[in-house]
């Protein structure tokens, strides 16, 4: 905190903060044709944000007809959009064609990786996604449930989509850094999930690997009945901008200072944009 406060004092109170404009939202389900006006925010997001990332399930089950569904309505974005993919869009029996279907409509799919944005005030956002996995929270944050068969497999992808988000975060040299994500990172944005449910929500891996490398602020999806705002055990802020959770796009607003990110200005869907 000092160091951006020093940072505050050397800049004239004439020039203002970059601003960077964060548009997220997740858990879609398409399933057919979908007009962009039934969900709230999407179709003048363009006039509030600056990208937009889609924090899984698209998709209700995988399917090529459903993903070709998904991509002509976030074409009509007209930002640029980035996605992770969800338990549900993994149901596909053709991972490679589901992926080709959003890439042509100028989707990109993060899945272990990370890509960085040069938005037009200078600003260069990047951005490291994976799907996350269950696993659970314990001892790190509260109880779970989980037999230790279940626990065993879930390890191992667990520590595969850690492993896999840490790097694409350490890629990053950019003037704002996100992660984004399908599962939890923490249980603090679980809401009224119920605490048997935590195993298969999330794990405190991820949260973890945010901690170790703190980007500035991590959206999620995957709980339905959780809560928007949450924190790292480390401080990172967290958002669960799953649709049945914020009702709409959310947008989040980081002020840049001498290059570095000097904390969240604002948060929610910005009347214009609903």
């Amino acid at each position: 905190m000092e160091k951006s406060f020093a940072h505050e004092r050397v800049w004239p109170l004439s020039r203002p903060p970059l601003r960077v404009r964060i548009a997220a939202i997740g858990d879609l389900h398409v399933r057919g044709s979908v007009d962009i006006q039934t969900i709230p925010g999407l179709l003048n997001v363009k006039d509030c944000a600056d990208l937009l990332i889609v924090v899984g399930d698209l998709t209700e089950n995988g399917r090529i007809i459903e993903a070709e569904a998904a991509a002509e309505l976030l074409a009509g974005v007209l930002l640029p959009v980035l996605v992770v993919l969800g338990n549900h869009d993994l149901r596909t029996l053709r991972r490679t064609a589901f992926r080709r279907v959003l890439e042509r409509s100028a989707i990109e799919v993060l899945d272990g990786g990370a890509t960085t944005i040069r938005l037009t005030n200078g600003a260069l956002v990047g951005i490291a996604g994976a799907t996350g996995s269950g696993g659970g929270f314990w001892p790190v944050e509260g109880p779970d449930a989980l037999h230790n068969g279940t626990f065993k497999g879930l390890a191992v992808r667990s520590a595969r989509e850690s492993a896999a988000l840490e790097r694409g975060l350490n890629e990053l040299e950019t003037d704002v850094r996100i992660a984004a994500m399908h599962y939890a990172p923490t249980a603090t944005t679980l809401g009224r999930e119920p605490v048997e449910k935590y195993w298969m929500l999330g794990n405190s891996d991820l949260g973890a690997v945010i901690d170790r490398t703190s980007p500035d602020i991590v959206v999620h999806g995957h709980a339905h009945l959780g809560t928007l705002k949450g924190y790292t055990p480390g401080g990172v802020p967290v958002r669960n901008v799953a649709l049945p959770v914020v009702g709409g796009v959310h947008v989040e607003t980081l002020e840049l200072r001498s290059g570095h990110a000097i904390g969240l200005a604002e948060y929610g869907t910005p009347a214009r944009c609903r």
